[in-house]
């Protein structure tokens, strides 16, 4: 019976979670523009790696919704030498209770299916959507450009993966 009150609590307790989203390029890591125009990882986004961690301290649940194509879709590519989401939650100790994928597609439907209520990104067009569909979202400040470039390395990835055949059950 003591098993069962404790279970209630917690189900009581995770309904009353606020849900918190996180982007994860630029938003929990950060990236560099050299002056031949290539992007390099540069590591934590520290002030954003806090509020992570303060916002969970309160008792919320943390998300990643990313754009990235997800783990089974294929080897990182050569040029990338930044840590998956996954990776990150390990080594910068992150407690992040679960990371979406959106294969390059914009993350306002899935933050609303998630019942995310407000999101942290570094792209000022899924801040924007975001906002549109309801969700209060906060822009990070990054390296002018840095964005789209990262993108553009990005895209072709992105629809190679979209294009590969499905190996998740």
């Amino acid at each position: 019976m003591k098993l069962l009150l404790e279970n209630w609590r917690q189900y009581l307790k995770e309904e009353e979670q606020n849900i918190y989203s996180f982007d994860f390029d630029n938003t929990l890591i950060k990236y560099h523009t050299l002056e031949d125009g290539d992007v390099v990882y540069l590591g934590p986004h520290k002030e954003n790696i806090q509020l992570v961690k303060d916002l969970a301290a309160e008792g919320n649940k943390i998300i990643i919704v990313t754009s990235r194509c997800g783990p089974a879709t294929g080897p990182k590519k050569p040029w990338d030498n930044a840590p998956t989401p996954e990776e990150a939650i390990i080594e910068f100790g992150l407690p992040i209770e679960e990371v979406y994928y959106t294969f390059g597609d914009f993350k306002a439907d899935k933050l609303v299916e998630l019942g995310a209520i407000k999101h942290w990104d570094d792209d000022d067009e899924e801040v924007a959507a975001a906002e549109a569909a309801g969700i209060e979202a906060v822009l990070v400040p990054v390296e002018e450009g840095i964005t789209d470039r990262l993108q553009n390395k990005w895209c072709d990835h992105n629809e190679e993966m979209k294009k590969a055949p499905d190996t998740t059950n």
